[in-house]
């Protein structure tokens, strides 16, 4: 490299240490390099996705069938969880089919249908609680069962079924039956109900079955040979009716937790939607496993 001329003025002697000054400032100004830097920068965050907004109608097809394809399946589980309350509910006995046309015209209410709407009334989630004409035909499927709920103007139907099992035999007291008198009035008949009774409930906006809460009763009595079957129905009907009141309180019960899950999924969606919650967010299985031996 060249080295800069240096300029000297001719009779002027400069002082030593202002001459070697002069010639590093020069040699500094000469002799500079340019420096450069680069750095790959921050990715902006990315946006998050937008949470899908709840189901505003049925996805499911108008038929008795109620078919539903993949991508309504797949939208279905993907949507937050509405609930709307207090709303007003009705309450449909589901009958059991005689065969494979269904309930016949002659049918009639569960004799628990009656205790259980009077237990929901005036419960702080319901706004009016009423009973629903049972659809005389098993056929008619889930959309028929919307349209009747809409001639009610119901934003929720509570499906009640009572499924038990009568049956009669005879006791150590049936003994007495070898003697003509005892045949007459000896309570040799043992009778015996037992089964189950559930409430459904279902959201008339978007066709979905919410929760069920089923009860076990069980139930028997004693009695002689005389109208059996009349006094197997009476003993079904007084089953029902004395714990019909316990299942509304055990509905209205799950009905709060479902409202505790629905608020906590929905905050869950809307973390992980926004990058802030991972996509498996689960108890530690030690940790599932103190809670079930703390749990009474």
């Amino acid at each position: 490299m060249t080295p800069c001329p240096r300029h000297v003025v001719p009779g002027v002697h400069p002082a030593p240490t202002l001459v070697l000054l002069l010639a590093a400032l020069v040699l500094a100004g000469c002799g500079a390099k340019m420096k450069m830097a680069s750095a790959r920068m921050a990715e902006a965050p990315a946006a998050a996705a937008p949470q899908p907004p709840p189901l505003d109608r049925s996805l499911f097809a108008r038929d008795p069938n109620g078919q539903l394809g993949e991508d309504a399946l797949q939208k279905i589980l993907a949507a937050p969880i509405e609930l709307e309350l207090p709303a007003r509910v009705g309450v449909i006995p589901v009958l059991t089919a005689t065969d494979w046309r269904g309930p016949s015209p002659s049918y009639q209410v569960p004799a628990g249908v009656a205790p259980f709407v009077r237990k929901l009334r005036g419960s702080e989630p319901f706004s009016l609680v009423t009973e629903i004409m049972p659809i005389p035909s098993g056929a008619l499927g889930m959309e028929a069962l919307r349209e009747v709920a809409a001639r009610y103007r119901l934003r929720y139907v509570v499906l009640y079924r009572e499924v038990v099992v009568r049956k009669k035999k005879l006791n150590r007291v049936a003994w007495g039956y070898a003697t003509a008198v005892g045949a007459l009035f000896l309570p040799g008949q043992q009778h015996e109900v037992y089964g189950y009774i559930e409430a459904t409930m279902f959201d008339v906006k978007t066709g979905t079955l919410m929760f069920t809460t089923r009860r076990a009763v069980a139930g028997a009595r004693t009695s002689n040979v005389w109208y059996q079957d009349d006094k197997l129905a009476a003993l079904t009907s007084r089953l029902v009716g004395t714990y019909a009141p316990d299942l509304a309180a055990d509905l209205m019960g799950d009905l709060y937790r479902y409202a505790e899950a629905a608020e906590l999924e929905n905050d869950r969606r809307a973390r992980v939607a926004a990058g802030e919650a991972p996509l498996v967010d689960a108890p530690s299985p030690r940790a599932l496993a103190t809670g079930a031996a703390a749990a009474p």
